[in-house]
């Protein structure tokens, strides 16, 4: 579930020029991810609602919601309007952002109701899941296609739901003496920060000295909700750099049993001169330019990133919005902590070049828009660049960084600038896409690989897919190695391609030959030789390195096999474009072994769901795009076990519809069927040769094996390659945990010029 970060609450609606009133009962604070019934109420103003008058009710998207539904009472979501006698209503739902009421039989007069009813429990339907926090009444009382919005709209705070889990993020390096920060936040089932979590907790380390080792959270109704759940410690530090082992922080609260330990900090005796940082640079975007102040207080107080872009699409900014946003930027930016990075995201069609974020390295910059995508008309056409060869051409030789993406529309790669393109958004909540990472290898661009959120809710840093049926996984990160916390370091570790991307764990990967950066281009007589270092958030699982498409090193981690656990693992996307994710929907049986308990591994869909049926069965429903994700299963009574596996697959797409369906808008998520797998082995057949089943399609594989004892969190070491060929090699490096958390290191753009002589 989303967190809106929005703090002021409007109840009732003021009229606008006899237009009429809207209100939501009840109006109270809403729990995140909860059921129930609530009525949007209006009353027709002075000027009435005549036959044919509308009425459309839209949100500012920045929670999750469901969507209406008027066909069954005693189901979730059922949606009902009540009218005065002898009015009549038409509703369409227009999808998960609006919904527009028509008025058929006789006029409404002044001063009489309209109600709809969210979640109508009459019939023995649970309700509503979580009503957004902004309704924006539209009216058209003449029904003649003119409207205006009401000034002001219904509006409720939805808070975070019960702690579930105590999260700590710390500086990912540090040196001896160095003080730091610690962020403490109590988080609820949705990655919300938990509102109403209270007690008191207790920070330990090794090495490390904290100025308070407890800290007090305390419940308070009127703190802002970004004060809520979340706490900092200033002034922490370690005492010495020990042994090779990162530093951790832990945390346990006194009572309730939550525990929690920070991502791990690389200690060193004197700092560094490129220091590994965290940035969102595509924390994606929210519906009311009045709360762009709030998403960076969110990156910077709630996620504890060092930098994050507000990525609006370009053809829905209008003037005074992007007023706005500079003006965050502006108060925001403090070099040395936090820094607000400003742009825009360049939305043409795919067609035209596709989705392309846009950094500037100076503030105040001017708005430049794409011909509408996402808006219903033309907001400046002086302002628009048609092509993104017009963006190239418009931006080239200025303080700017262009990077393409897989967003609402991929980034289409048959256009590049090198001199402004130094990176592309490699994953992001609409998933993990190593077939960008192909794309641009067989063209052989010279680009980093980032990730980001490119969210929707308001929580850029630490998004997590909601209800929607356009996000499939949690926020990516990039971890990017600057040589200060400012603008400038930013845009100097970009042009140098100083990044990596992960999928949100902040692992730490370090990649160098003979003292070049990962990013680097340059030209050796010597045989190409790498040292690589990664510390994990968990233990690690692979280890590989690539030359170009070319798996050319894996590295060896020690992993000893359980033979009391099966892991199941399935990856892949629909197609090479955006909304391709997979619903995978499975059953695993267990003849002669019994299932003691079942583990999921990157269940980021809360729609993603798997349970234990009769102590012999293992079902699943689970969404995913591109990453690998799966099942560990503890079994007991091993001995002669056998399984027997069903799986059944639809691919998820986001087609138009509208002319040839080449264009639109609308765009809808489509389902097609596709894989459909059975297969049986033993336990003891697996622990000879796992199962893996290469189904094909863009990665799209299931696998089948026994588990493995936790391998190591850490590793260091160098790899020569003694079959590199003249000429320019490009050496990158694909880390994954043993929670299939994931990172891709930049390439180094090595030009083995071949022995001397």
């Amino acid at each position: 579930m989303a967190f809106p970060v929005h703090s002021e609450v409007t109840r009732t609606v003021q009229p606008v020029d006899g237009f009429g009133t809207a209100r939501l009962n009840p109006s109270d604070d809403i729990v995140a991810g909860s059921f129930g019934s609530w009525q949007l109420i209006y009353e027709a103003g002075d000027r009435g609602l005549a036959v044919g008058a509308r009425l459309r009710i839209r949100t500012d998207a920045d929670t999750d919601w469901s969507v209406p539904q008027f066909l069954d009472p005693t189901a979730d979501d059922f949606m009902t309007v009540q009218s005065p006698e002898g009015v009549r209503c038409s509703l369409q739902v227009g999808g998960p952002k609006s919904l527009s009421l028509r008025i058929h039989g006789r006029a409404v007069a002044s001063g009489e109701h309209i109600t709809l009813t969210l979640g109508d429990q009459s019939g023995g339907g649970a309700g509503f899941l979580e009503a957004r926090h902004n309704f924006l009444f539209e009216v058209d009382a003449s029904g003649d296609g003119r409207s205006v919005i009401l000034e002001q709209s219904p509006c409720v705070a939805i808070l975070g739901g019960d702690a579930v889990r105590l999260v700590l993020v710390a500086p990912s390096e540090v040196s001896v003496g160095e003080e730091f920060r610690v962020l403490i936040k109590a988080e609820d089932r949705w990655g919300n920060p938990a509102s109403n979590f209270s007690g008191l907790v207790r920070l330990s380390g090794d090495g490390i000295t904290f100025p308070q080792a407890d800290v007090s959270f305390k419940h308070r109704s009127d703190a802002p909700l970004l004060e809520r759940g979340v706490q900092v410690v200033e002034g922490c530090s370690v005492n010495s750099a020990g042994d090779d082992s990162p530093a951790v922080v832990s945390i346990h609260a006194e009572s309730g049993g939550l525990r929690g330990v920070s991502n791990p900090m690389v200690v060193t005796n004197t700092p560094n001169e490129f220091r590994l940082h965290w940035a969102d640079p595509h924390g994606g975007q929210i519906g009311s330019a009045t709360k762009i102040a709030d998403f960076f207080r969110y990156a910077r107080d709630v996620s504890g990133v060092q930098f994050v872009g507000y990525q609006r699409n370009a053809d829905v900014i209008s003037q005074s919005d992007w007023e706005l946003q500079q003006q965050a930027e502006r108060e925001l930016h403090e070099p040395g902590r936090f820094i607000p990075l400003p742009g825009l995201e360049w939305s043409g069609r795919t067609p035209e070049g596709g989705h392309h974020n846009v950094y500037f390295r100076r503030h105040d910059q001017p708005v430049r828009r794409n011909p509408p995508a996402e808006a219903p008309a033309r907001i400046d056409p002086e302002s628009e660049l048609v092509h993104i060869r017009d963006v190239y051409q418009a931006y080239r030789n200025t303080d700017t960084i262009i990077t393409p993406h897989v967003g609402g529309e991929h980034s289409n790669l048959t256009w590049h600038e090198p001199t402004l393109e130094p990176a592309m958004e490699i994953s992001s909540s609409h998933g993990s896409f190593e077939w960008a990472i192909r794309e641009i290898l067989e063209r052989g661009y010279q680009m980093g690989f980032l990730g980001g959120s490119d969210c929707y809710t308001g929580r850029p840093g630490d998004d997590r897919p909601g209800f929607q049926q356009r996000r499939y996984a949690k926020s990516s990160l990039t971890g990017i190695y600057t040589r200060d916390i400012s603008l400038d370091g930013f845009f100097e570790a970009m042009r140098a391609r100083r990044v990596y991307a992960t999928t949100g764990a902040r692992i730490v990967l370090k990649v160098d030959s003979n003292g070049r950066w990962l990013g680097e281009t340059f030209t050796t007589h010597d045989v190409p030789s790498l040292a690589v270092d990664v510390v994990g958030t968990e233990a690690l699982e692979s280890v590989e390195i690539f030359r170009g498409l070319d798996l050319v090193y894996s590295h060896h981690l020690p992993q000893e096999t359980i033979p009391d656990t099966v892991r199941l693992i399935w990856s892949g996307a629909s197609r090479m474009s955006s909304y391709s994710g997979i619903v995978w929907d499975g059953r695993v049986s267990f003849r002669g072994a019994t299932v003691d308990r079942c583990e999921t591994l990157r269940f980021d869909s809360p729609r993603s769901h798997a349970e234990s049926v009769e102590g012999t069965n293992v079902e699943w429903h689970a969404w995913g795009c591109g990453y690998p994700m799966g099942l560990a299963i503890h079994l007991t009574d091993v001995a002669n076990g056998e399984l027997d596996i069903a799986l059944d697959s639809q691919l998820i797409t986001g087609p138009m519809y509208g002319g040839h369906g080449e264009k639109g808008p609308p765009r809808r998520i489509a389902f097609a069927p596709a894989d459909r797998i059975s297969l049986s082995a033993s336990l003891s057949e697996l622990e000879k040769v796992p199962i893996d089943l290469d189904l094909g399609i863009l990665d799209r594989r299931f696998q089948v094996a026994l588990g493995k004892q936790p391998g190591p969190t850490s590793t260091r070491f160098e790899f020569t390659d003694a079959n590199a060929q003249p000429g320019v090699n490009r050496y990158w490096i694909r880390v994954v945990q043993s929670d299939l958390e994931m990172a891709w290191s930049s390439p180094l753009f090595i030009d083995y010029a071949g022995a001397s002589h």
